[in-house]
Formats: C-alpha cells, structure tokens, sequence
C-alpha cells in the first residue's frame, strides 16, 4: 500500500483543522494501544495548541508529548518551546497533567542534553537495541522562511545524520546557536507528520516543498516511507498551489 499524501486548504486560519486532526489521531491511537505518543513544535503552532489543546475531548493521562525540537535555553527564557506551553497551557488549565510532557533537559551541555534526549525518548517506547527506530504516532511540524523544519537547515550537516535519532545543533543559522533536534531518521518513521502553514508569507516556500518537491529544503525530506503525510495551510499560505497537489490514483 503507497503512503497516505493529503493537502487541506482551510480558509483564513489553520487552528482548528490542526486540533481537530491532533483529537482525531490521538483517539484513535488509543483506541487501540495504552499510550498517544506526539510531538510538538514551537513558534505558531505551540501557539495554537496552547490556545485549543486543553478544549480537545481525549484522556490526556494517556498522552505522551514530547518536543521536535528544543533551544538550550532555560525554561524561563522566552525561546525555550517548554516554557510556552508551561506558560500558556498547563498554567491555565487543569486537565493536562504536566507528567504527559517530556521536555528535554536545558540545564546540560548541548550534546549532553542531547544524548539524554533521545534515552528519555528510547525509554518511553521501551526500546533497547540501539537499531531500533521509535514510531511516533504524530508528528506536529512547522516551516520556516528557508524551508525549515524542527531545527533541520537548508544545508546542515545533520540533514545526512544516519544514527542519531536526536542531534544537537551548536551554530544554529536562527538563534539561539544551541539546540537539539529530531533527525530525519526518526521524523521519517512517524506514522503521521503533520505540517502547518498559516499566512501568504508561507506560500512561496510552501509551493516549492508541496508542489516542486525541492529537496534542497529540510521539510521537503520529510517524507514518511511507511506513514501520512499531511499539509494543513490557510487559503493565503496555499495560494501559489493550484488543484490537489496529491491526486488520488
């Protein structure tokens, strides 16, 4: 069976397409397992989970949240992804345990916080052999203006990372320099990746990943041999794209 390709064009806003699909998959998830495993991303995608996460009609004690990716910042410091959703969501509801989330550890060193990252991650789906590759169930993934995504540049040496599953990134082309990341390797083995675009800024680079496929940039990679694969974008962020850029064969 050929993996699940789906664009959604959904007017001015994407927020509630977004936590519509994040409701769908994770009760469906747990329909049939004990646990719904995703992971999230910053900038205006934490914005709009933060806003609608808690209003989603799901046993949040099953969820486990983990980050795409994370700056080397204290939690207090307004880059850190952690420390918006510790701000903006649990701050504000009571139905959201903080124990789902698995925030990376921002006190270590960048290759430290790393490495424990990824035996935070490797511990919570019960892997041992280091071959094995986590499944996510949803990933939630944003673009950035250079084509972006997670903290995966146009041009980085970790594009070609091979066994890492998570990476640090000391020099950063988008402070701040330090961060780690999800690699392509473990992003690729999710069975849902789900990008945002809301905004006509969007739509050039939108065009160029969807439509041309070009694969000088990070979230063109991104590209689940075995998974779904889906767009949500405002009309705006959707423009330059004409029709159904994944026709049903």
């Amino acid at each position: 069976m050929s993996p699940k390709r789906a664009f959604y064009r959904t007017g001015d806003a994407i927020c509630d397409e977004v936590l519509g699909l994040l409701e769908k998959f994770a009760n469906e998830t747990l329909a049939k397992q004990d646990h719904f495993r995703v992971g999230v991303s910053g900038g205006s995608l934490a914005d709009i989970l933060c806003e609608g996460m808690s209003d989603l009609r799901s046993d949040f004690s099953k969820w486990q949240i983990f980050f795409c990716d994370e700056r080397v910042v204290p939690v207090t410091d307004k880059e850190s992804t952690w420390g918006i959703f510790k701000r903006d969501l649990l701050a504000n509801c009571d139905n959201i345990p903080e124990s789902v989330f698995f925030p990376v550890n921002a006190s270590l060193d960048v290759n430290e916080a790393a490495a424990d990252y990824e035996q935070k991650i490797r511990k919570a789906f019960g892997l041992e052999k280091l071959e094995e590759v986590p499944s996510f169930d949803l990933l939630i993934l944003g673009i950035g203006p250079d084509g972006h995504t997670a903290s995966l540049f146009p041009g980085h040496p970790l594009l070609g990372e091979k066994k890492k599953l998570i990476a640090p990134i000391e020099n950063s082309p988008k402070p701040p320099p330090k961060r780690v990341t999800m690699t392509l390797p473990l992003i690729n083995n999710a069975k849902v990746c789900l990008f945002g675009a809301q905004g006509r800024g969007k739509a050039e680079m939108l065009k160029r990943i969807v439509a041309d496929r070009d694969s000088s940039l990070p979230a063109t990679l991104v590209d689940p041999s075995e998974g779904e694969l889906i767009f949500v974008a405002c009309d705006e962020a959707a423009s330059l794209i004409e029709g159904d850029p994944f026709p049903r064969s």
